[in-house]
């Protein structure tokens, strides 16, 4: 039922949405660039770049952008740091891998949103890049 429900989320008009891979979680992703590095382990730091919207990828509705303030974000992988959504698909990246990834709203902030900023329900749309595993 999860996977029917994200294959009716919206992507951005013109999106080909048969690029998309669907996860048994309902998560959804479009690898940009592959990499050739290595796959954290649960429990590693990595180094990201993301860009967050709601409405679709670059849509008028961005919330949040590491490229924008040229500082990376650093977290745990696996750990609970992060929505489940980023733990989830870092989780599968290998270093220098770029995506795009559509989180339904149980991989994300669920129905109490965010920092007056996303609210409740909100489907999210990231383009995020494995720097690194420090």
């Amino acid at each position: 039922a999860a996977a029917a429900a994200a294959a009716a989320l919206p992507l951005r008009a013109g999106a080909d949405e048969s690029d998309f891979v669907t996860a048994e979680s309902g998560l959804r992703y479009k690898v940009l660039k592959a990499g050739d590095g290595a796959v954290p382990s649960p429990g590693q730091t990595v180094k990201a770049h993301y860009t967050g919207w709601l409405d679709g990828f670059d849509s008028e509705k961005k919330f949040d952008s590491s490229r924008d303030r040229g500082r990376p974000f650093t977290f745990k992988v696996g750990a609970g740091q992060v929505i489940r959504g980023w733990d989830e698909s870092f989780g599968s990246m290998k270093v220098g891998e770029r995506r795009q990834i559509v989180l339904p709203p149980n991989l994300g902030y669920g129905e109490r949103g965010a920092g007056g900023v996303i609210p409740g329900g909100a489907t999210l749309y990231f383009d995020v890049e494995l720097l690194g595993i420090l």
